[in-house]
């Protein structure tokens, strides 16, 4: 159906008269006439009455003029919807994470994002703990727990698993732990992504199993990258993602224990303020973030950093 005739027919019904009709589409007469009967053929009915100089709509013109009018204004608005979907593939999103999540965005995801999305700008909000889950300067939130808020929308990221790592010097100093009861008797890099300091770590295995182990040491950080330099300076054990401890490990500065059987397991969420007409925008970051998330941790075996 010729949009353009439907056009014409919904003006020419208002104003009765070709003439009138044809100056206020800038057209010839002739060009109206011979759209409007293509428009009737198209359609196998008669739209219009010719009589003379007076026009009128027959009885299929009036049913045919009711719902042209629905479907114009149906078109209005989805023209609209996908200008404005297009206008809004630009402007500003404020993410707000832990500092080791931002640097996994900035080496993982920020350059092929910008070059898809030029006229995306992201602002990093770094954050602690205690501060995740405020709104007030940021619009996506990336965090380890689910929101308490019920007016947050939070999707839920693939597990993914922290493991004991120790330095080659630490263990060749107090020995390497053969049964995870014996972190006890070790030193331990603790508070990793706690907002107090950790007694206990709550590990599991492979086959669903549970333990809780009695953890201390004079070292703590709510930071992976810190924690990661401490095991690096021989202060201890501590619990580490195999993305990040991935370098460490190929150097020989970080060694795995346990036989990487025992981990602790959690949750990564992105969430946002409900809103019906969330930008489109929003939508854009939070679908390629997911998907660059989901294929690391898929390759890493379920294992990224919670903090």
């Amino acid at each position: 159906m010729d949009i353009e005739a439907v056009k014409m027919f919904v003006l020419l019904a208002d104003k009765l008269n070709f003439t009138e009709t044809s100056r206020l589409l800038q057209v010839s007469q002739p060009t109206l006439s011979r759209k409007i009967k293509m428009l009737e053929e198209s359609l196998s009915v008669t739209l219009v009455h010719r009589r003379g100089g007076h026009i009128s709509l027959t009885p299929q013109g009036e049913t045919f003029l009711v719902q042209a009018m629905m479907l114009l204004e149906h078109i209005d608005k989805t023209v609209e919807l996908v200008q404005s979907e297009q206008q809004d593939e630009s402007g500003v999103i404020r993410i707000g994470c832990l500092h080791p999540m931002a640097k996994f965005i900035t080496d993982n995801l920020i350059v092929d994002f910008s070059k898809k999305y030029p006229h995306i700008s992201l602002q990093f909000k770094t954050m602690i703990p205690r501060t995740l889950g405020s709104f007030e300067e940021v619009d996506i939130m990336i965090a380890p727990f689910w929101p308490d808020d019920d007016s947050v929308v939070a999707k839920k990221l693939p597990p993914n698993r922290r493991y004991c790592f120790a330095s080659p010097k630490y263990l060749a100093e107090f020995g390497t732990p053969q049964d995870i009861n014996e972190l006890s008797n070790h030193h331990c890099v603790t508070q990793t992504n706690m907002v107090a300091n950790q007694k206990f770590w709550v590990l599991q295995n492979g086959l669903g199993q549970r333990k809780e182990v009695m953890v201390s040491g004079s070292m703590a950080a709510d930071s992976a990258d810190i924690t990661i330099d401490l095991i690096k300076k021989d202060f201890g054990i501590g619990l580490i993602g195999k993305y990040k401890a991935k370098e460490g490990i190929e150097r020989g500065e970080l060694i795995p224990l346990f036989n990487e059987e025992w981990f602790i397991e959690g949750n990564m969420y992105v969430m946002y303020k409900q809103n019906p007409h969330i930008p489109r925008r929003f939508k854009i970051f939070i679908e390629e973030f997911i998907e660059i998330y989901t294929c690391i941790v898929s390759k890493f075996e379920g294992t990224l950093p919670l903090n």
